[in-house]
């Protein structure tokens, strides 16, 4: 029950199909429907097909699939993030170095991360990890949420 609560949780249908999958191994598509209450047993197939295409699951025989997963490629956030958990305390100059982003990526995840309440800045460019959630990249959601305003915003500007 606990798992199908945290599945519920993920906003995006293709990551709930994922989790799913990733639980079950192997499965039918009417597995996944009975972990993701609600959700239409076409989109879930969808999802699958997407995901055989990514080689993420492959197909063992009619209607059953496996769960295999790929690696993901690592972003600079990613190496952003490992910088910040194995330092601990650093500097904005010290994770740019390492981790070789430009200067306003890596200023600008340091403060999402800090309104997250993961870092907290000890002084002017030097800052401190507060709260470890895992070696998972944080996300900065209120990006994500702006970025889908804009684009709603600029495709509502186009019909007109």
């Amino acid at each position: 029950m606990k798992l199908r609560e945290e599945i519920a949780r993920v906003p995006q249908r293709a990551a709930r199909v994922r989790m799913a999958a990733r639980h079950l191994t192997r499965f039918t598509c009417d597995d996944i429907e009975n972990m993701m209450p609600g959700t239409a047993i076409k989109s879930i197939r969808h999802a699958v097909q997407d995901m055989r295409k990514t080689g993420e699951m492959r197909l063992i025989r009619r209607g059953y699939f496996e769960f295999v997963g790929c690696e993901k490629k690592r972003t600079l956030l990613d190496v952003v993030w490992h910088l910040v958990r194995s330092h601990r305390h650093f500097s904005t100059d010290e994770i740019q170095r390492l981790s070789g982003a430009a200067r306003a990526t890596v200023t600008e995840y340091l403060h999402c991360l800090r309104k997250l309440g993961f870092i907290r800045q000890a002084k002017r460019g030097q800052w401190q990890l507060v709260e470890d959630p895992g070696p998972s990249t944080p996300v900065n959601t209120a990006k994500c949420q702006k970025l889908k305003r804009l684009r709603a915003h600029g495709a509502r500007r186009k019909e007109e």
